[in-house]
């Protein structure tokens, strides 16, 4: 997988048991280790929006359709403040378009 340092690459699409799509994008480093990391989401964000928005998810996953998608940031700890602004941010832009963003820390 790429992670967020690679804005290039979808790092996973996968249905939940509840019928909902997830385009989820991995962080494994911690946050704060690399000055580059705000950079890299907003970048990776930016990326899968346009992955969704533009239809490139729907090409490429046909039963994509009607069904309800979420990007998906997974990561090993609590967002710090910087991080969380943009994930915010990203949350209320995403929102406006029917797509949800969230955070799931595994620690």
């Amino acid at each position: 997988m790429a992670g967020i340092e690679d804005a290039n690459v979808v790092d996973l699409v996968a249905r939940d048991a509840l019928g909902e799509y997830m385009v989820v994008m991995i962080e494994t480093r911690r946050w704060g280790t690399d000055p580059q990391q705000p950079r890299q989401l907003k970048d990776k964000i930016n990326a899968y929006a346009s992955y969704i928005l533009d239809g490139d998810l729907l090409n490429q996953y046909p039963t994509v359709a009607g069904h309800p998608v979420r990007i998906q940031l997974e990561c090993p700890q609590q967002p710090s403040e910087e991080i969380s602004a943009i994930t915010e941010w990203a949350a209320r832009q995403l929102g406006e378009y029917g797509v949800r963003f969230v955070v799931n820390v595994k620690g």
